[in-house]
């Protein structure tokens, strides 16, 4: 049906005349049929602008001083004839024009007068081809949602995703669909670092987590807490810990880092548990007194903290690094609940077990029939700022710049992307952006997106929680999203006959393919 009919005159810049009822939306996804070329254009709600048919450029204003006045004196106001004259002006940007069943970019505009309709799942199956494997939600347009299921796929992983949002627009849940979809498929590994203590139970009343999807075997939970529920328990060797790890958490001075070096080679593969048991004396003495015992004495101090709980053992069996690796490597989900950790330890953890994991890919790169069984994986971090801030250097910097090459992607979980470094946020291929607030943000992410998302701050501005657009290389334009409540996504999913009735009669999603 017809809303509309174009009047517009740019082609980077499309305009059509609705009815001045037309509830028309920004974000809104619509068809414009050229009926003259046979073309079929696809363009996006930027704006909406009010109109008038008046011999007077200030009738409308007038008009409104006669209705205010009726209001103060209580009189009835009804618009009447008035309403015939008005009318809305939608302003769009062009997505792109189907013609002989090809998608192209637009380099024309569409006739005058064509006509303009709102479109529907099969408008958009040419998407199809375009979107992955790994289901987050449902093709939006404006308020509206189609029966049109929307992802990314796991192959684009090692590419870097990021999501970014302001507090409460659905971040969290995003992340639980994104895990319970690579549980369903089985063929990434996902290692997901969770700080807050929320993916593996929901976190509150009310709330599922990955537990509740209840798919044997594509689960994998480590924790430094107790939880209800099947897990391991949260150990890292002290062996395996390097002295670039400990950079990442602290700033050491060259005095500093020149001690922790000679420590290194005077006591081997034990030398964290050695600097932290002996006494300051006795280690300036194993150093030949080469260093001052305040150097010695800071360095201590800096161990106890992440020595404290337990956290390190000197039992290189008791290490999780291997298991998580082998975890991914099986394509499975693997869990880190750090919630009951201080955040020295939350960021050694982070750090060690993604250098265990980029280091084992990039060791078995030489050899191809091996690397060709790896599965594309990704790390996931919340607050992901936090290690991203200041990343130069470190083991998050070199998965940034190599992990594509090696199989490995980052996912950064943020509220504020003008706290990432630079550098690593121009890596991040895939963004999902849901709300955000700050307009400094905003521009950072317009600036390094793989996508022209230069127009869409109003969209951007006016997104609901759980809405979100997906900004890629990969897709023709920025994709807005209905994600999944994630508890619905669940009973969906796993729940009754009627559940998986309606999963098979849904058309699922098709292969990705790089373009």
């Amino acid at each position: 049906m017809s809303i509309g009919r174009v009047v517009g005159d740019k082609v980077m810049e499309i305009r059509f005349r609705t009815g001045f009822a037309e509830n028309l939306q920004v974000g809104e996804l619509l068809v414009i049929e050229d009926d003259a070329s046979n073309v079929k254009y696809f363009v996006r709600v930027m704006d909406v602008e009010h109109g008038a048919d008046a011999d007077r450029d200030d009738w409308v204003l007038r008009e409104a001083g006669g209705l205010l006045q009726k209001d103060s004196a209580n009189e009835a106001n009804e618009l009447g004839e008035m309403e015939d004259r008005l009318y809305r002006i939608g302003v769009c940007s062009p997505l792109g024009y189907s013609s002989d069943g090809s998608f192209k970019k637009t380099k024309s505009i569409p006739a005058h007068f064509s006509r303009v309709r709102r479109a529907d799942a099969e408008d958009y199956e040419f998407l199809r081809r375009f979107l992955g494997d790994v289901e987050v939600g449902n093709l939006r347009s404006g308020d509206r949602v189609m029966n049109f299921p929307v992802g990314i796929s796991g192959l684009a992983f090692p590419h870097h995703v990021g999501i970014f949002a302001t507090t409460g627009m659905g971040k969290s849940n995003l992340m639980k669909n994104l895990a319970m979809s690579c549980m369903k498929l089985r063929r990434y590994g996902f290692l997901v670092l969770d700080p807050h203590g929320e993916y593996y139970d929901g976190g509150e009343s009310g709330k599922m987590g990955l537990r509740h999807a209840d798919l044997e075997g594509t689960l994998e939970v480590f924790s430094s807490r107790q939880l209800d529920g099947p897990h391991n328990s949260l150990r890292l060797a002290a062996g395996e810990i390097e002295i670039g790890d400990l950079q990442n958490l602290y700033e050491f001075t060259q005095a500093q880092l020149e001690c922790l070096q000679a420590a290194q080679y005077r006591y081997g593969d034990a030398w964290l548990t050695e600097l932290n048991q002996k006494k300051v004396s006795s280690v300036c003495e194993d150093m030949e007194q080469r260093f001052h015992e305040g150097t010695v004495n800071v360095i201590k101090q800096r161990l106890e903290s992440i020595f404290r709980f337990g956290l390190i053992t000197s039992d290189p069996r008791l290490s999780i690094a291997k298991h998580v690796i082998d975890c991914l490597e099986a394509s499975r989900v693997v869990l880190i609940d750090t919630s009951n950790m201080y955040e020295a330890e939350e960021l050694l953890v982070s750090t060690v077990l993604s250098r265990a994991v980029f280091e084992r890919n990039k060791s078995l790169y030489a050899n191809k029939k091996e690397f060709d069984k790896l599965p594309p994986s990704m790390i996931a971090m919340e607050e992901a700022q936090r290690v991203l801030g200041q990343a130069k250097g470190t083991i998050f910097s070199q998965i940034a710049r190599e992990g594509r090459k090696f199989k490995v992607g980052l996912c950064a979980v943020s509220q504020q992307p003008k706290l990432i470094d630079p550098e690593i946020i121009s890596q991040f291929n895939t963004l999902f952006i849901l709300g955000l607030a700050d307009k400094r943000d905003r521009e950072i992410l317009k600036n390094s997106a793989k996508q022209d998302i230069s127009q869409l701050d109003n969209e951007i501005q006016t997104l609901m929680p759980g809405e979100a657009l997906i900004a890629s290389p990969f897709t023709p334009f920025a994709i807005p999203t209905k994600i999944h409540l994630f508890e619905e996504y669940v009973r969906r999913e796993m729940g009754d006959s009627e559940g998986r009735k309606e999963r098979s009669a849904g058309k699922a999603l098709t292969g990705f393919k790089f373009y």
